[in-house]
């Protein structure tokens, strides 16, 4: 990800609050329309930063405004939303009592797309302007999603925790899996999904199906500006997951994703296919997964970048860490040189 032009975002909103690419569909209306003038300078502007960024991201961030907090480094977190003007979020949740101790607040920029973590109708009655960054991170993302792959059809972690271990591990035993022409299922079509079919369909020559209910039916076809991209698309889930070989999940976290992949989706996958959460953890159902790996009846293997419970720690992911066939990587997919 470069990361300056997601800090020139949030200069937009202290400077001009511009707000950007936010769509509601909860029923709690609209966010406030950005006035005509600036409310504050950018160069008078307190930002807080909730988690340490890149040492050239902050550089790049004191040189635009008037003050940059890091909290845990330059402020506890009270006192940080005391002073803050404006906050640079990752995925931090920013529930409405923190939001309302922050009595200065006048925008939030997200690094990356979704904005489930911080509770929007309190950012509409405190008329807190709010700014993601949709395609910013697609490749970075989809990067990592085809690394995940390939480590769990080669049982990469697998094997090297075995070596470690001091175990013999002949290569006869631990038979991988290609990824060359595979079917794989995709959940969603944003950005990022976009840039992982490319690389399934253009570098392993794998056929793309898709699921994504709420995305345009003329989405990835010779109508769409970005271009048409062969797929196979599905309008229900159980009439894809019964085919695909890899399912990787893109989609945002709403009331209709929770839980989307429990113990019946699970039941219905191929057997010796993985699966590749990329979204929010809540998408899929822990506990199922687990159920799910130590059966091995369907899945051959799962990684993660996201988990219901964040920062991940081994008592919050319902035993996903204690399986040799579970990759966890700890929400890093954006954080690259």
């Amino acid at each position: 990800m470069s990361l300056p032009p997601l800090l020139t975002n949030l200069q937009q909103t202290t400077s001009r609050l511009q707000l950007t690419d936010l769509l509601l569909d909860d029923g709690h209306g609209s966010l406030p329309t950005p006035p005509p003038e600036p409310l504050l300078a950018a160069r008078e502007a307190t930002v807080l930063l909730p988690m340490p960024v890149h040492p050239v991201a902050a550089e790049y961030a004191r040189s635009r405004f008037g003050k940059v907090l890091v909290v845990g480094e330059d402020v506890d977190l009270d006192e940080g939303l005391k002073l803050a003007d404006g906050i640079l979020n990752r995925a931090n949740a920013l529930p409405a009592d923190m939001l309302v101790r922050a009595q200065r607040l006048l925008a939030i920029s997200v690094v990356g797309v979704g904005y489930d973590s911080i509770h929007i109708p309190t950012c509409i009655d405190r008329r807190i302007s709010v700014l993601n960054c949709p395609g910013s991170n697609a490749h970075a993302v989809s990067e990592l999603t085809i690394a995940l792959t390939l480590a769990l059809l080669r049982r990469v972690p697998e094997v090297d925790r075995r070596l470690r271990s001091g175990q013999l591990v002949r290569s006869i035993d631990v038979l991988g899996r290609s990824l060359r022409g595979k079917v794989v299922g995709i959940i969603g079509m944003g950005a990022t999904a976009r840039c992982t079919a490319e690389i399934f369909l253009h570098a392993f020559s794998c056929s793309i199906h898709i699921y994504s209910p709420t995305s345009p039916l003329t989405r990835w076809t010779t109508h769409d500006p970005s271009g048409a991209l062969a797929h196979t698309r599905h309008d229900t889930l159980s009439a894809m997951l019964p085919h695909v070989d890899i399912l990787t999940l893109h989609c945002p976290l709403t009331d209709a994703t929770r839980r989307l992949i429990s113990s019946r989706e699970l039941d219905t996958m191929k057997p010796g296919s993985v699966l590749v959460n990329m979204s929010r953890g809540a998408v899929v159902d822990e506990k199922a997964l687990y159920d799910a790996l130590r059966s091995s009846e369907t899945l051959m293997g799962a990684a993660s970048d996201v988990f219901a419970f964040e920062p991940v720690g081994r008592d919050t992911v319902n035993g996903l860490l204690d399986l040799e066939n579970f990759i966890a990587t700890p929400h890093m997919s954006v954080y690259m040189h």
